[in-house]
C-alpha cells in the first residue's frame, strides 16, 4: 500500500512539475534536465558496477555539466569546441585510469565513456530542443513528452489485455507486438492532435508531425528495450529506487534518451530537405 501511495505521490507532484518546467523553459528546464542526467548517469554507473566495472563517476558528472552547458548556450559554443571538450574527456579518462592502479582498466574506461555518451550526450538534446525556439521549442518538447507517455501507457494497456506474440522475449519477455503497435498509434495520435489543433504552429508541417510521431513511437520503445537489455545483463529489476513505485530516473527517461536525440537530428539536419 505504501508503494502504491508513493507512486501516486510521484505522479501527483512530478507530472505537473515537469509540465510547468517545460512551460518555463530556459535555465529552469535546463537545470531540471541536468539534474535528471546526473541521477540517471549515477544509476547507469551502478548497473555497470554490478558487472564488475569501476567507472570514473566524477569524470562522468563533470562531463554531464559541460555537455548540458553546450546544449544550453549553443551556438555560443561551436561544434569544434564541443569536439575539443569530448577529446579532452577521453584523454583524461584514459590517463586517470593509467595511474589509478585498478583492475579491468578497459572495462572501466568503456563503462565511463558509455555512460557519458548514452546519458548526457543523448538526453542533453532535450535542452537543445526546448531552447532552439522559445515558442516552437515549448510545443515540440511538450508534444514529445506527452507522446512518450501516451506510447508507454497504450503499450502497457493493450499489451497486457491482448498481447500474446512477444516482440523481444530475450530482452523484455512481457512486451508484445500488440502493445508496441498500440504505442506507435498513440504517439502518432498525440502529434496528430497537436498539429490539427494548431499547437505546433506554422513552423512544422503535417509531414513533420507524422515523422515526430514515428520517431517517438519507434525510438522511444527502442530506448525502453535498450535499458531492459542493460538491466537484464546486470540482473537488476530497476535502475534505482529514487522514484518510489517507478524505479529509478533512468527507468523513467529511457524512452526520451533515444527519442529526443533522433528528434534533434531531424530538426537540425533533415527537416528542411
Amino acid at each position: 500500500m505504501s508503494m502504491f501511495k508513493g507512486r501516486n505521490l510521484i505522479n501527483a507532484l512530478g507530472i505537473p512539475g515537469w509540465l510547468f518546467l517545460i512551460w518555463k523553459g530556459d535555465l529552469y528546464y535546463s537545470v531540471f534536465i541536468l539534474v535528471c542526467i546526473a541521477f540517471a548517469l549515477g544509476e547507469f554507473y551502478s548497473i555497470m558496477e554490478k558487472k564488475g566495472a569501476r567507472p570514473l563517476r566524477w569524470m562522468g558528472m563533470c562531463s554531464a555539466v559541460f555537455i548540458a552547458d553546450y546544449y544550453y548556450v549553443q551556438p555560443d559554443i561551436t561544434p569544434h569546441q564541443m569536439m575539443g571538450g569530448i577529446i579532452l574527456i577521453i584523454l583524461l579518462t584514459v590517463i586517470w585510469e593509467l595511474f589509478s592502479d585498478k583492475e579491468n582498466s578497459g572495462q572501466n574506461i568503456s563503462a565511463t565513456m558509455a555512460g557519458i555518451l548514452i546519458v548526457p550526450v543523448l538526453l542533453g538534446t532535450a535542452i537543445d530542443i526546448r531552447q532552439f525556439d522559445m515558442v516552437m521549442g515549448t510545443q515540440l518538447t511538450l508534444a514529445t513528452v506527452l507522446s512518450v507517455w501516451a506510447c508507454d501507457s497504450a503499450a502497457f494497456i493493450f499489451g497486457t489485455k491482448f498481447g500474446t506474440a512477444k516482440i523481444f522475449p530475450r530482452v523484455s519477455p512481457k512486451k508484445s507486438w500488440v502493445g508496441s503497435i498500440a504505442g506507435m498509434i498513440a504517439s502518432l495520435g498525440v502529434f496528430h492532435l497537436f498539429y490539427h489543433q494548431g499547437w505546433l504552429g506554422d513552423y512544422f508541417s503535417v509531414r513533420d508531425a507524422v515523422v515526430f510521431g514515428v520517431i517517438t513511437g519507434v525510438f522511444g520503445q527502442i530506448g525502453d528495450f535498450a535499458e531492459s537489455l542493460l538491466k537484464r545483463d546486470a540482473d537488476v529489476k530497476d535502475s534505482g529506487t529514487l522514484l518510489q513505485g517507478h524505479g529509478g530516473v533512468l527507468d523513467r527517461f529511457d524512452s526520451l534518451i533515444f527519442a529526443t536525440p533522433v528528434t534533434y537530428l531531424y530538426v537540425h539536419f533533415l527537416m528542411h530537405f
